[in-house]
């Protein structure tokens, strides 16, 4: 049953009423929205005196952010949270997950449906914790949650000083019995480090560590000392799985998988049962059939054959885990080689770009050196003179795309702005061999930024977009992190770090500007 029913949740908030406030944790915006909706057709748990705070603090937001409730359908927002229910995601605006997150410090909102963003780095405890389900889309496929995921939002139950217990509830789907599995704390799975070798780590590198160091960094570093732990770990599984093996063999006689032995006859007897099965089809089985017949006539070795079956049978389970671990083994070792191959795959692709000579880093390099996200598009894009030729409005366009990852719902805003020369120099760097992950860019945003340099309001923004205002407001401010970057990296050329600082300006105001 789908929790947009009635009959679901109103029983579950009945039953959580003394133990209030709830955090219930589900996985995806429209979700917390729609079931905020839901209790709030039924649900008020706000006094006269509260209501009365909620409604000065939504008068103060509303002052300092005019029209904050009047986008993307917030007003229904504005009168929940009179009632004591609100919703908490990554798309709302900064200016309402502050409001948000006040009332439910204030102890002004006592059910918030949410994503699971509000466990992560935010220490607001609840009474209870509610699970609308326990399977997530983790931007592949739909699976369970993970031990380490399912506490971090659980342990948000109990407030010290305040509850004796905490409680968490999950809601079971009928379709998915098993998605509730039993999380044991004591499973919960290690965090393992990962290096990535973009290419402003490899100019780092070679700007200020010797070829000894880097080798350390790239063979001592804290990923390589978590797999050579787990290494050691694996070892000592094959070692104990070897060891078993060679036990067992000692339950075997010479006369193992010859005419005689019991163990051999069991497997021909299940032979000659599937090519009875078969012959019908085959008539060449019967050749087979009366070669089995043959065999299964001689008398068998009169023996102990029950330990034999029981010791086969956990031969064949250690066999096969002692197989996993050593593939899993070796796995774990190709990773820690792979980081000096990957050094040394990012060097070659920077000199044949012009970045490097050898060690020396050229004007290229030198500049890549100190951007942090995608170094070489952005690079090309200045060196190239596409930044210097075009207008500030639309470097503004230019940059906005940068890294940025379409969704399916997301569309060209055309005849805005023409982007056809960042496409084909992003073309022409995948015709060089640079993979894609080093020169991600897309032109669906930068209409958004185009009109936002341009003066055009927030609102007007929203219009032009399927995108909520929390993910306009991280576009924005993703974008004025990077044009900091790229005025760092152009000291030595002050007219166009002027106009750089001038695009970065024109962004960074009004509702973009602000911060909590």
């Amino acid at each position: 049953m789908r929790y947009e029913d009635n009959s679901v949740y109103h029983p579950i908030v009945r039953t959580v009423r003394n133990k209030l406030p709830a955090l219930i944790f589900v996985f995806s915006r429209g979700k917390a929205e729609r079931l905020a909706e839901e209790i709030g057709k039924r649900w008020d748990f706000l006094n006269f005196e509260e209501k009365k705070k909620v409604h000065d603090l939504i008068i103060e937001t509303e002052r300092q952010n005019p029209n904050v409730f009047e986008r993307k359908g917030r007003k229904l927002l504005r009168k929940l949270l009179g009632q004591g229910i609100g919703y908490h995601h990554a798309g709302l605006s900064p200016a309402l997950k502050n409001l948000v997150e006040t009332l439910y410090e204030r102890k002004l909102i006592y059910v918030l449906p949410c994503t699971e963003t509000f466990a992560a780095g935010v220490n607001f405890p609840a009474c209870s914790t509610i699970f609308d389900s326990c399977r997530k889309w983790d931007g592949q496929s739909f699976r369970g949650l993970l031990n380490r995921e399912f506490f971090q939002m659980a342990g948000r139950a109990g407030r010290r000083g305040f509850d004796e217990k905490g409680y968490v509830f999950v809601r079971i789907d009928s379709q998915y019995p098993d998605q509730a599995k039993f999380f044991n704390e004591d499973d919960v799975e290690p965090i393992s480090s990962h290096l990535t070798i973009t290419p402003n780590t490899a100019l780092n590198l070679l700007q200020w560590k010797t070829d000894a160091e880097i080798e350390h960094f790239l063979t001592n570093n804290f990923s390589v000392y978590q797999s050579k732990k787990e290494e050691r770990a694996l070892n000592v599984e094959i070692s104990a799985c070897e060891k078993d093996l060679k036990n067992l063999q000692q339950h075997f006689c010479e006369d193992k998988d010859t005419n005689s032995c019991a163990l051999y006859r069991k497997k021909l007897k299940k032979e000659l049962y599937k090519y009875y099965r078969r012959r019908r089809r085959n008539p060449d089985y019967q050749s087979k059939i009366d070669e089995i017949k043959a065999i299964l006539n001689q008398p068998p070795k009169d023996c102990n054959f029950e330990l034999c079956f029981s010791s086969n049978s956990r031969l064949g389970k250690i066999t096969s885990d002692r197989k996993k671990l050593i593939r899993l083994r070796n796995k774990i070792q190709g990773q820690n080689e792979s980081y000096l191959d990957k050094f040394a795959y990012v060097c070659d692709l920077l000199e044949q770009l012009g970045y490097i000579e050898g060690r020396v880093l050229l004007p290229r390099g030198i500049f890549a050196s100190k951007i942090h996200i995608q170094e070489i598009l952005v690079t090309e894009l200045i060196f190239s003179g596409i930044i210097s030729d075009a207008s500030p409005a639309e470097i503004a366009a230019i940059f906005a795309g940068i890294d940025y990852e379409p969704t399916r719902r997301d569309q060209i805003i055309s005849d805005i702005v023409d982007l056809s020369k960042v496409s084909d120099l992003q073309k022409e760097l995948l015709k060089s061999n640079v993979p894609l992950h080093f020169c991600n860019w897309s032109p669906i945003p930068g209409p958004l930024a185009y009109a936002w340099h341009e003066g055009k309001s927030f609102g007007f923004l929203l219009e032009l977009t399927e995108m909520q205002e929390g993910d306009v407001f991280s576009l924005l401010r993703r974008e004025i992190d990077l044009l900091r970057q790229i005025e760092a990296a152009l000291k030595e050329d002050p007219v166009m770090q002027q106009k750089i600082r001038g695009v970065r300006l024109a962004l960074d105001r009004d509702e973009i500007a602000v911060s909590f």
